[in-house]
């Protein structure tokens, strides 16, 4: 029997709030009458009053329920509940004439124009009110008064909508943060006031806010241009302050504000990619990603598993990033069997063999190689076997079994290689071309330079580095790097693979380059440090690396339909026989090259120096390369 009467039940009405409006109800029509009629007069209409007063306060509270006004936190009042509050004032007083009309022989008239002024009146007198509640509130909660603030001193950048609104829910939430103003780079607001609250001036006076207000938190509540973005950091670093930016304007607000973090500081533009065609290359396929628990494979994992493959195979050889993507990706799929570790190191061919016999992928994303510079430089047989053999014998298995689509994920560094790492990559890239005129199947490749945050990388080196409290080490201050966003790179990495032509080798743009040295003191200025608490330290490059890495040779590269990836097409689908004795010689070279590999015969070096500097033509694709 309780059920329905709860379907029935009104949203809760505070009774203060009804108990004040009725109050205003009454003051204002008989103060409306008075206006009209005057003191003398006012007191013949006693009897009508009498009947209408009770009259006007079951019309008006009716029409404000309707409207929504009882939704509204006073406190949080604002010009859009102003309006409101006037239309549901005008439709309760067109309602209330029109029963005058009705009613008028029988309990009397009130003069017509009492309508109007009552209208106008009450209206004045509802806003008025709860814009003193709110005034109270936000008194209670304002820097700007006698004594210390009630939190810590904020400046908000950004005088527009969002700082207005942001503003409004911090002096809502006293005891967290203290509002002192605004700052904003448009001259004709500063100096003006939003919401009681000084727009102090711009970029330009930025530093000297900061010292004599004595500022401990700065809100950006604005998109600014990334130079803009750089100085506000910098400046923010000499006072030990860390930025915030808005990111929701919708949700609490701890939920609302994040630290600028190096992303906004690169002036990267996100990448959108046609969804559609990757989903149709994946879904329903049995898909391997090898590599599968390092940075870049883990991210390939999660992106194919929103496309519905039929299954999941996640291979690599460490337990550990194994373990942590396939617990992560189990949770998400809610299948045993859709998702599958494989614990397997492609040097050991007996049992990749028998992950293709069991499992007969369909799809292979070749992600796994060793790629530290350094590392590769001082075990260079390993790299060999790792990168080289590795990637052979996943090759000779997925076309001894068919397999519709191969992926190599390569790298910038395989561009005129001057190490190791970067001519292991560049040889795979050779291996994939080959299989791909063995089989004619759209087995490609596809180069991109640094990603942030991988494991290892740059970045997270540099912040360990600072979290320590310095030195940070760079190795030359001309140094130069491409960067992308993990996510981003990945998502064009599987578009690559639905554009590529049998063999090609694709290059994603990886927008402009970035000093490794501005990347640091960005990173310093982040973490609220400057160079004199966090110095910087130049090492010098070590063997094996560039100063500029390079995705291609200009020239070279073809556009595709996707703006942001190019292509090196292999060119004419059959082969002569001058095409087939190279390949003939490249896979004999490669074969004595894992031979010595194997053995630790410093021949393996040479020999590759010497494939390396060879040109090598494979079906219209030259390249000449140095190590």
């Amino acid at each position: 029997m309780t059920r329905p009467l709860k379907l029935l039940r009104l949203p809760s009405l505070r009774f203060a709030h009804v108990s004040i409006d009725m109050v205003l109800v009454t003051l204002s029509l008989l103060f409306s009458l008075y206006l009209r009629v005057g003191y003398e007069v006012m007191l013949t209409y006693k009897s009508v009053i009498l009947f209408y007063i009770p009259l006007f306060i079951v019309v008006r509270l009716i029409s404000f329920y309707v409207f929504g006004t009882y939704k509204v936190i006073w406190r949080y009042v604002s010009a859009r509940d102003a309006v409101t509050l006037t239309q549901a004032v005008m439709a309760s007083s067109c309602v209330l004439l029109a029963i005058s009309f009705l009613i008028s022989a029988k309990y009397g008239v009130l003069p017509r124009s009492v309508y109007f002024i009552d209208a106008c009146l009450l209206t004045l007198l509802m806003m008025v009110t709860r814009l003193a509640r709110r005034l109270v509130y936000e008194s209670r909660s304002s820097a700007i008064k006698v004594g210390a603030p009630l939190g810590r001193r904020t400046l908000i950048y950004g005088a527009g909508t969002h700082g207005k609104a942001l503003g409004a829910q911090l002096r809502g939430n006293p005891g967290s943060l203290a509002l002192l103003g605004f700052l904003d780079d448009d001259p004709r607001k500063q100096g003006l006031y939003l919401d009681g609250m000084r727009v102090w001036g711009g970029l330009e006076s930025l530093e000297g806010l900061l010292k004599d207000l004595d500022v401990q938190e700065l809100l950006i509540s604005q998109t600014l241009p990334t130079e803009t973005l750089r100085r506000v950091v910098q400046a923010s670093a000499l006072h030990n302050i860390r930025p915030h930016i808005i990111r929701d304007l919708d949700s609490e607000l701890g939920n609302k504000l994040r630290q600028v973090n190096l992303d906004d500081l690169l002036n990267r533009t996100p990448v959108q990619v046609d969804r559609g065609s990757i989903r149709k290359m994946f879904a329903g396929k049995k898909v391997l990603v090898t590599g599968a628990g390092g940075s870049i494979g883990s991210e390939i994992s999660r992106q194919i598993l929103g496309f519905e493959p039929g299954r999941l195979l996640l291979l690599d050889h460490s337990e550990y990033s194994l373990f942590e993507i396939d617990r992560e990706l189990r949770v998400s799929s809610n299948s045993l069997e859709h998702i599958v570790p494989l614990l397997v190191d492609l040097k050991d061919k007996g049992s990749l063999s028998s992950v293709f016999k069991k499992y007969d992928p369909d799809v292979v994303i070749h992600a796994a190689a060793y790629k530290h510079v350094h590392l590769v430089e001082s075990n260079p047989y390993s790299a060999i076997l790792n990168n080289i053999m590795g990637t052979q014998q996943l090759l000779d298995l997925c076309l001894q079994y068919s397999v519709e689509n191969f992926l190599l994920v390569s790298t910038d560094k395989a561009v005129n290689p001057v190490g190791v790492m970067g001519a292991t990559k560049r040889v795979c890239e050779l291996l994939t071309t080959l299989a791909s005129i063995e089989s004619g199947l759209p087995y490609s490749s596809v180069r991109f330079g640094n990603v942030l945050g991988s494991s290892g990388s740059l970045i997270p080196t540099l912040q360990e580095q600072i979290n320590k409290g310095g030195p940070v080490t760079v190795t030359d201050q001309e140094m130069t790097r491409f960067f992308m966003l993990i996510p981003e790179a990945v998502s064009l990495v599987l578009k690559s693979a639905t554009i590529a032509a049998p063999g090609d080798v694709n290059i994603l743009k990886m927008g402009e380059p970035v000093r490794i040295l501005d990347i640091a003191r960005n990173l310093i200025a982040l973490n609220g440090k400057t160079e004199e608490q966090i110095p910087i330290v130049f090492t010098g490059a070590r063997p094996g690396e560039k100063l500029f890495e390079e995705l291609y040779i200009q020239g070279h590269e073809l556009k595709t339909e996707h703006p942001d990836i190019l292509t090196l097409p292999l060119g004419d689908s059959d082969l002569n026989p001058a095409d087939r004795q190279l390949a003939l010689e490249l896979q004999a070279s490669i074969k004595a090259m894992i031979e010595f590999a194997e053995q630790s015969d410093e021949q393996v070096l040479s020999l590759l120096n010497d494939l390396l500097k060879t040109n090598l033509k494979i079906r219209g694709q030259l390249q000449e390369f140095k190590v």
